[in-house]
């Protein structure tokens, strides 16, 4: 005679599915991530690539991340590398399309939104802001030559960027001058340790309730930041092409965002 299963042995079964459960879904979502953050070390690789062609073509003279470029206003970073790259964006903000966006490679997987997420470092290759531009201010800068670089192996480039609801979740061309301080550009603390509550400030990605840019303009609310959204890692670019992921709080400042210096306290250019 065949018997059911009692209500003991249900309940033992479903508490065994539910233990079993607790336990892989976080290693699943862990290995998701890991994925997510190949992809986004394959980006910043191609990056890397595109980068160092447009160099052999222009004499090793660097481009800026940013400067208003008349009359087109693509002066953005990712439209100097657009043509060593296979698809996404072109030469100029008419080819940001969502069709573009599907074949990116400057976007990060794991953004919050599938929008340009990735960040230049804002030592490269100075806007110039005064009557020197024949245009006006901030619409012509100085390259830099790739010999002056002192440590390109070390030397940030690009990397993984905070998004910025107000401008349609796209982060801002270049980073904070020494990314990671309290606030930007003015100077202030940098977090000492991984659990510092600064960085529940500096590492997010910002929504219009906390900034936005298009009403006001307070760039010391996560304008310009490193977002470690890879388990608290962050995927960067480096001088000489290539790309790695790092933990948050391993990034050294000065040294790894400055192109001139001699020695890893050293806060010169």
């Amino acid at each position: 005679m065949r018997r059911g299963f009692t209500l003991i042995e249900l309940l033992v079964v479903i508490a065994i599915i539910a233990i079993l459960a607790a336990i892989l879904f976080p290693v699943f979502a862990q290995a998701r991530e890991k994925a997510r953050q190949t992809t986004c070390v394959s980006n910043h690789k191609q990056m890397g690539l595109a980068t160092r062609m447009y160099l052999t073509d222009y004499d090793e003279m660097w481009f800026t991340p940013w400067f208003d470029y008349p009359p087109l206003g693509n002066g953005h970073w990712f439209f100097r590398i657009s043509p060593y790259i296979k698809s996404g964006t072109r030469d100029d903000w008419s080819s940001y399309t969502d069709q573009a966006k599907g074949g990116e490679i400057r976007i990060c997987p794991s953004g919050v939104a599938r929008a340009f997420n990735y960040s230049m470092n804002g030592h490269f290759s100075l806007v110039i802001w005064d009557s020197g531009c024949p245009y006006g201010p901030g619409r012509c800068y100085i390259a830099d030559s790739d010999a002056i670089l002192t440590h390109p192996a070390e030397t940030i480039v690009f990397g993984d960027a905070t998004q910025i609801e107000g401008w349609d979740w796209a982060s801002s061309a270049n980073f904070c001058w020494w990314p990671s301080q309290a606030t930007c550009w003015d100077g202030g603390r940098f977090p000492q340790g991984d659990n510092d509550p600064l960085w529940n400030i500096v590492d997010r990605d910002v929504p219009r309730s906390v900034w936005d840019p298009n009403n006001n303009w307070n760039p010391n609310l996560g304008y310009g930041q490193v977002r470690y959204r890879h388990q608290r890692m962050a995927v960067f670019t480096f001088a000489d092409g290539h790309a790695k992921a790092i933990r948050r709080g391993l990034v050294k400042v000065p040294w790894n965002w400055s192109l001139t210096a001699q020695h890893e306290n050293d806060w010169s250019r």
